[in-house]
């Protein structure tokens, strides 16, 4: 019997992947043929993204009148080593048990804050310190999203996994429900996980199935589609001869290349063939005991205070960070935000004896404001309220620290920590001179960590996030809008210059891109 030439020429998918997994072993161009730098995932654990955010900048400083604006949050004048002993600085002396794990960063700048022609500082600095974008008129919401986002789609296994997960440092059901700082896609709200820490825990772990645990889940009944894929030899294992023969005659640089290559075949794979992609709980992964986390509540203990003043923050903040942790440690997101909430009138009572001198009818916010340089009266009091951040920031260093990759590594090296703020100096809602830190993934600093860099010529956002996107395996010379200030619409220099730096620097011709920061 003729057999139909329809049939004959039918190509099904599987012959197709069959014969394309040949063909695109060998697209990677190897190190032997031409030099270049490798993007894109690499072979071994998973890269990670956290991004902590607090209001206000360097709360202490901001008066720039003679020039040369005077704060207590920098290490040092100059690059080089954090000092080896002692406190980093005023503000950051809770920060000294991981300062070889850190780069603390001077001259960064917040330049699309000017392209908005935005008075007051406050919402316009809050749409632009995480997504460099000019954001849309009226100011009302960001033009795209952040900088957490952007990482999380390109970071996660599979689209069924959370792209990026934000949790907020006091979340009160529902109050909370937007944030202006961390976006989603096309600028939307990002996913917020606002609920109190037991709560959060339940939801974000259900359904996840530690490595090793006492009572694994039973195996799901097999469909026919599984029986005859379960069948069917992976691409790999169908071009496996060549594969090995390929890997043996390169160099280390080309076989490594090879592996990722793999690993992106294997990845593409599942895709097609409908599989959820590597997610893959590492041994360490224990999500908390919900039993132990106090209910929400047991949070009106403090029921005599406005929640708003920070006396449940300061109850929560441990389990929301391991929260944070173990998201990333079972695979539930790659990608994950911190935001310190509470920017008007929180009084810190975990970091004072009695009585925090900021309660009562002191308010946080405006104490700010009439502290710009470090002898006003309560610089003292706001230097030691912001050791709360600090503390929640090693906190956290610390525990992916103590936590064991797939590879042997700690979670921290293959995990990168960006604390930045929504302001510079928060007395004049300036947005030069960001406070920034940054940890973890510490073989992607040329330069070591345990360091104070004062960027030379200063630098923008734009070029730290584009940097951090680089630091992850991408290409990215920028990140979010090019071209120079002025491109915004903003007539004249006196607006920017009002909000600019010393001597004025910002004006309509200054790039939104300066180049890579020396890390």
């Amino acid at each position: 019997m003729r057999v139909p030439q329809r049939i004959i020429q039918r190509i099904d998918r599987r012959r197709f992947l069959l014969g394309a997994g040949g063909a695109v072993l060998a697209l990677p161009m190897l190190e032997a043929h031409a030099p270049r730098v490798a993007f894109g995932a690499s072979a071994g654990p998973p890269q990670r993204l956290i991004v902590l955010l607090h209001s206000h900048g360097r709360v202490v400083g901001g008066n720039h009148d003679s020039g040369s604006p005077a704060d207590n949050w920098s290490p040092s004048s100059k690059t080089g080593p954090l000092p080896e002993t002692g406190d980093l600085s005023p503000l950051l002396a809770a920060i000294g048990d991981v300062r070889k794990e850190v780069v603390t960063i001077d001259q960064v700048d917040n330049l699309v804050r000017h392209m908005t022609g935005d008075a007051d500082g406050h919402l316009s600095a809050e749409l632009t310190c995480l997504t460099c974008l000019q954001p849309k008129v009226p100011l009302v919401s960001g033009a795209g999203p952040s900088i957490d986002y952007v990482a999380g789609l390109r970071l996660r296994a599979s689209e069924s996994q959370k792209a990026n997960i934000l949790f907020p440092s006091t979340p009160v059901p529902n109050f909370i429900t937007d944030t202006q700082q961390f976006r989603g896609a096309n600028g939307t709200s990002p996913a917020l996980m606002n609920l109190p820490p037991a709560d959060a825990a339940k939801s974000l772990f259900a359904g996840v199935q530690p490595p090793g645990g006492d009572m694994p889940p039973p195996p799901p009944t097999k469909t026919l589609s599984d029986r005859l894929t379960a069948r069917r030899p992976s691409i790999l294992d169908a071009v496996a001869k060549d594969f090995v023969a390929l890997e043996k005659s390169v160099g280390p640089a080309d076989q490594q290349r090879l592996a990722q290559h793999a690993q992106f075949l294997q990845s593409l794979e599942a895709q097609v063939s409908g599989g959820s992609g590597m997610v893959t709980p590492l041994e360490a992964c224990s999500p908390p005991d919900t039993s132990k986390i106090p209910s929400a509540n047991d949070y009106t203990k403090a029921d005599d205070h406005d929640w708003t003043r920070g006396y449940w923050e300061a109850m929560m903040w441990k389990y929301n960070v391991e929260n944070m942790v173990q998201s990333l440690a079972c695979d539930v997101t790659r990608v994950a935000g911190l935001q310190f909430l509470l920017s008007d009138g929180p009084v810190f009572p975990s970091e004072f004896t009695g009585t925090s001198p900021l309660d009562g009818d002191v308010n946080w916010h405006a104490t700010i404001h009439n502290t710009d340089t470090p002898d006003r009266p309560m610089a003292g009091t706001l230097t030691q309220a912001y050791q709360f951040y600090g503390q929640v920031f090693t906190y956290l260093v610390q525990r992916l620290a103590a936590i064991a990759d797939v590879d042997g590594s700690r979670l921290l090296d293959n995990t990168l920590v960006v604390w930045n703020s929504d302001l510079g100096y928060g007395a004049g809602h300036f947005c030069f001179n960001h406070p920034i830190v940054m940890a973890g993934m510490g073989s992607k600093f040329a330069n070591g960590q345990g360091r104070h860099l004062v960027c030379d010529g200063r630098r923008s956002l734009g070029d730290l996030w584009a940097q951090v996107l680089r630091m992850l395996g991408g290409s990215d010379t920028t990140f979010g809008t090019d071209g120079k200030v002025g491109d915004g619409g903003v007539s004249g220099d006196k607006l920017l210059a009002n909000l600019g730096a010393p001597g004025n620097f910002i004006t309509a011709n200054t790039p939104l891109h300066l180049g890579e920061l020396d890390l």
